[in-house]
């Protein structure tokens, strides 16, 4: 079921991330301008309400295990995600209303409470993944240096989770110095050990967003798993177009 059906059209623009956004040499760099940095690319990322599809594929050793198609709402520290295929799958919600999280099944009329790190329909990707990225909320900057990665000079940050429901307990960050945005995220549990690589690739743009058309998760548990999350058709919306009350139980239970 569309979610187009039961809101107001509307239509969105994506923009690039402006290279003028400037910082001090690096050699110079203190706290406040690596979260300067952090927070104009998450500003510029995604808009902070809009309408979107995915498609999610779960891979093992390059083969497709499985695959899910979903469209996406998201308005602030809101989002609510509508499954639209397989078929097996349409009758599943997934909701964020500020901390909280719930899946909500139609055909039953019933709701389970989610942790962000849980994972999102058995694949690499945990709930915390498919959410709007907002680091310098839900994490603290403890680290960062300037190195490269596959040779392209780049800032490596360290943040640290400020609650133990987060996604991960640590992330460590690399920022591309030239283009200003993500290219990858390394992310940690509580014991230090590496999870999952997150890589953020084919960037495009409309309006004042630079988007990751393609993100890559790849576990570092189980080798030779990964999930590919696809985006498009990104239409960003006018918070008056979409109800707040979308995003509550209350709504999902009138659904059909």
């Amino acid at each position: 079921m569309k979610l187009s059906s039961l809101r107001a059209a509307a239509g969105v623009a994506l923009c690039a991330i402006s290279l003028t956004f400037s910082l001090p040499s690096y050699a110079k760099l203190e706290e406040g301008d690596v979260q300067s940095m952090i927070a104009h690319i998450e500003q510029t990322i995604f808009p902070n309400v809009a309408v979107s599809d995915y498609k999610l594929t779960h891979l093992k050793n390059g083969e497709v295990i499985k695959t899910f198609g979903f469209e996406m709402t998201l308005k602030e520290d809101n989002s609510l995600l509508v499954m639209n295929w397989p078929a097996t799958s349409k009758h599943k919600y997934l909701l964020k209303a500020a901390a909280n999280l719930w899946m909500y099944f139609s055909d039953v009329r019933r709701s389970i409470r989610l942790s962000a790190r849980d994972s999102f329909m058995g694949t690499d990707a945990n709930n915390y993944d498919l959410m709007q990225l907002n680091l310098l909320k839900d994490y603290t900057v403890e680290g960062f240096e300037e190195t490269t990665l596959n040779g392209e000079p780049m800032m490596k940050v360290e943040l640290r989770g400020k609650d133990s429901s987060e996604g991960y307990d640590k992330i460590i960050s690399w920022i591309s110095i030239k283009e200003r945005r993500m290219v990858q995220n390394e992310c940690y549990s509580i014991s230090g050990k590496l999870i999952k690589t997150v890589t953020y690739d084919e960037m495009f743009a409309v309006g004042d967003y630079l988007i990751p058309g393609k993100v890559t998760i790849a576990s570092n548990v189980n080798k030779g798993r990964s999930t590919l999350m696809e985006i498009s058709n990104v239409r960003p919306m006018e918070p008056q177009e979409v109800r707040d009350f979308i995003f509550t139980l209350g709504y999902l239970e009138t659904v059909p």
